[in-house]
């Protein structure tokens, strides 16, 4: 369990997060998703203790907080956040960094030789890592938080400079340690990607943690997309307030039924075949929210 209760974040009289109250349970995965410099580093920072709070308290389980130098011994043990490239060693082999890891967080469990086979490294984590490609850093660096084994796992950006391929089993590796229990936080601007398997996606805006998605509620809009060229050259009869603009198309909100009805008969009359029914995109709810406003 990770609480957060009127936690607020900032540098002098600049405010990064503002009186933000939320609880991650165990066995979920939360996506941040915000342009850069809004906060979802600081954030994490912050939950690792790297970061102090100007008000407010972050809590883990039996109570945990970062009051004393106990407290944190006993919280280190339980949240890991995954190194960034930056901090890997170059005169230093990838096993090299996989066994210290391991050792730092005392993860008996992990079996280092099926963790490097399950991520397709065994053919270079006994090289330097200097020689690694950027990729091969990146899978390390994830492969090395796997390898704390902590409660709670925090990772930013952790499919840059991965392909497809990577992307895809590093995701299968996500999805099973949430199976297994763990909270995993992760800030991503692979936003396909994100909205795939994260149980619940917050955008960061204005300091405050904003809910796009929580896949546990059945209460989400549902809304009817198709082309600003079909929209525009027939009259739709449609309330203006529940239609967003985006790039080529339009979203219209059709979560009531009766609307929804009128709509379709409309897109029928009007012999329109290219649309869709569907919940909004991540993509195109980060284009509204950020993109929009510029």
């Amino acid at each position: 369990m990770l609480k957060l209760t009127d936690i607020t974040i900032g540098y002098g009289s600049k405010k990064i997060i503002t009186n933000v109250s939320e609880t991650f349970t165990p066995g979920e995965v939360v996506g941040l998703v915000a342009p850069n410099g809004t906060g979802k580093s600081t954030l994490l920072n912050a939950i690792m203790g790297q970061v102090s709070l100007k008000q407010g308290q972050i809590e883990f389980k039996q109570s945990l907080t970062y009051k004393n130098q106990h407290s944190r011994r006993k919280i280190y043990r339980l949240v890991s956040m995954m190194p960034d490239q930056n901090d890997l060693y170059p005169e230093l082999t990838g096993w090299r960094h996989l066994k210290m890891y391991r050792g730092i967080w005392k993860a008996k469990g992990i079996d280092l030789k099926q963790l490097v086979k399950r991520l397709n490294m065994s053919h270079y984590v006994y090289q330097k890592v200097g020689s690694y490609s950027l990729g091969m850093k990146q899978r390390l660096c994830f492969a090395m938080q796997i390898a704390c084994d902590t409660e709670i796992m925090l990772m930013d950006e952790v499919m840059n400079g991965l392909d497809p391929n990577n992307v895809e089993l590093i995701s299968g590796l996500i999805d099973e340690k949430r199976q297994e229990g763990k909270t995993i936080i992760i800030a991503s601007h692979l936003l396909e990607n994100l909205s795939e398997y994260a149980d619940r996606i917050f955008f960061i805006d204005n300091a405050q943690l904003e809910l796009f998605r929580d896949k546990r509620r059945q209460d989400e809009s549902i809304y009817l997309k198709l082309s600003t060229e079909d929209f525009d050259t027939h009259a739709f009869n449609v309330d203006l307030s529940s239609v967003l603009r985006i790039d080529q198309f339009v979203l219209i909100d059709v979560t009531d039924a009766d609307y929804r009805k009128l709509l379709l008969e409309e897109c029928e009359r009007y012999d329109i075949i290219l649309y869709t029914i569907q919940h909004m995109e991540l993509q195109d709810a980060y284009k509204i929210k950020f993109e929009n406003q510029n």
